[in-house]
This record gives structure tokens, sequence and C-alpha cells, in this order.
């Protein structure tokens, strides 16, 4: 049963602006970098755990499989929260965000990988923060100061880095059009997600677009059965993994981000996703990065910090000086 009553429909509170009480300015950055470098951690892991587990799903059930295990992780902390379900008018807009960025984000990446080298994948994916600052200013009305879009251009140039660093190429092949979809509908899927993210906490929007993009999943995914029976013990641990950690745990502690700033600079933040990724395959899997690799994920980072330390607008940095 949804929430109706005007209690259980009551927004979550909202964050302490930026001239809010000292107590809470210190509190509040400090959640949300935790909330941004967890997020960061399971999705950079995530590349790792897909390129393993391909080998015994095919993309659709792949993808299915593993929400639906993240499905049901996230029904398990809506029920331990006590958070009631979004209301019944809100679910459209909740079923557009599964569809992006559940549905189609993880088809698109799953399918297109298939007739793409990794390198070009990663790199197309690396234009997700550049959509999503283009369309928080055309959809959400974010003011976005040319220093941001500066700052989100010396990010791109450090993800560049870091691809030619690996040795890849960009290669124009039928799946980087699906890549490429996958990067602009990740972005629509943090846009579309952020008026939500006024009136519901972020289990409650997350858990519901997840279910909803499963559902849609299936058509793709009707050998399911007999390829989780066919697989590996390994295998099934790997999905299990990709579906807790990088599925369930990662989109809520992503929403979370979403519901504390602006979408424009959460999306900047994904330009460090690059750096972790070559710090995770340098310890995980030996693969040590290249001077060129190093120094594109410094520039990575400086990009990034560039948009969410100078990347606001007058009126906001203003009222940050007023008591």
């Amino acid at each position: 049963m949804t929430g109706s009553a005007s209690d259980q429909s009551a927004p979550p509170a909202h964050p302490p602006t930026e001239g809010s009480t000292r107590s809470a300015t210190k509190s509040m950055p400090l959640m949300t970098i935790g909330a941004v470098t967890f997020t960061l951690l399971c999705w950079a892991s995530a590349f790792v755990g897909i390129r393993d587990a391909v080998r015994y799903f095919s993309p659709g059930s792949l993808a299915l499989f593993r929400y639906a295990i993240a499905s049901v992780v996230l029904a398990g902390m809506l029920a331990a929260t006590r958070s009631p379900l979004p209301r019944l008018r809100d679910w459209p807009r909740l079923a557009l965000v599964g569809l992006l960025g559940i549905t189609v984000y993880n088809l698109a990446l799953n399918f297109g990988s298939q007739s793409i080298q990794a390198g070009s994948a990663a790199f197309l994916i690396q234009t997700a923060p550049l959509f999503t600052a283009i369309f928080a200013v055309l959809l959400l009305n974010e003011r976005v100061t040319p220093i941001a879009f500066i700052g989100m251009g010396i990010g791109f140039a450090g993800a560049l880095m870091i691809f030619f660093g690996e040795g890849k190429e960009v290669a124009l092949e039928p799946g980087a059009l699906l890549i490429l979809l996958a990067a602009v509908v990740f972005s629509l899927f943090f846009i579309t997600q952020k008026p939500l993210l006024a009136r519901y906490s972020a289990i409650q929007v997350i858990t519901v677009a997840v279910w909803i993009g499963t559902v849609l999943m299936v058509p793709f995914a009707l050998d399911v059965g007999s390829e989780v029976a066919d697989a590996p013990a390994s295998g099934i641990w790997v999905v299990i993994f990709l579906a807790v950690f990088p599925g369930a745990l990662a989109y809520a502690s992503w929403s979370y981000v979403l519901s504390r700033i602006p979408a424009s600079k959460a999306g900047s933040l994904l330009y460090f996703a690059g750096p972790v990724t070559v710090l995770i395959s340098w310890l995980w899997l030996g693969e040590v990065p290249t001077l060129l690799s190093l120094l594109g994920g410094l520039l990575a980072i400086s990009g990034a910090v560039i948009v969410n330390t100078w990347g606001r607008t007058t009126a906001k940095r203003n009222a940050a000086k007023q008591p």
C-alpha cells in the first residue's frame, strides 16, 4: 500500500543551506562526501566485476539477474527503515527514472560492450557529466557558471588522458552508439529523479525505480533461468556482488547525494571514477598505470574540484558569506 497519509508522505528533511548553522555545515558535507566516495568505489569496481560476469551470462540475463537481487535488497532496506512507498501519482515519474537509469542504461551498456572495445566504452561513458550539466540547465533551471563548464572540460580532458594512457584506441563501431546512449540516459536518470528527492527519501525513490526498471528488462532476458543454472558458483557470487554493492547500495547512496547537491555538480564528481578505476585495477589486477594515466587522474580530479569549489553562482556565493 502506498503512503497516502500526510505524515507518511512528508518530505524528508532537507539539507541545510550554505548559510545554515555551523554544526550543520560541519556534519552534512562529511556525510555527502562519504556517500560520494562509497558510490564511486562501488561503480569503479563494477567494471572489473562485469568483465568477469559476461563470460557466463548474456547481456540481458546479467542485467535482469543482477537487478532482481538488487530489488530484494532494496525492499529489505525499505522495510528496515519503515519507509512508505511513494504516492501513486508519482509512480509515472518513478517509472521514467527506472526506465532510463536501470533498464535502458544497463541494457545499452551491456549490449554495446559486446561489439566495442572496453576502452572506447569507458571513454564514451565519461561524457555523462557534460550531458548532466546541460540537462540540469535546460530542465532543472540550475545556474551553472562558465567556470563550472571549464572545470568539466578539464575533467573530460583528464578522462581522455587516462584513456590514451592505457593504450586504448577509439573505434567508430556500431556499439559506440549504444554506449553513447547509455551516457545520455544515465545523465537523464539524475535529472528525472531530482524533483522526487524533494518529497521522498533516497531509498524510497531508488527502490521503486529499480523495481520498475527490473520488470522492464524481462523481455530481454528470457533465458536467464537456464544461464543461472549453468553458471559456476564463482560467476554467481560476482553477480551477487554487482547487485548488492554497485547495484542496490551505490544507487541508493547516489540518490542521497543528488538530494543534497545540484545535479550538475553531482555529475561532475563522476570524473573521480576514472582515477579510482585505475587505482583498483592497480591494486586488484596488478595493472600498473602509465605516467599519462596518473597525470590524467590528477587532471580529472582537478576538474571536479573546480566545479564544486568555484562553480557556484554569484548569488549563492554571497548567500554563503552572510551570517
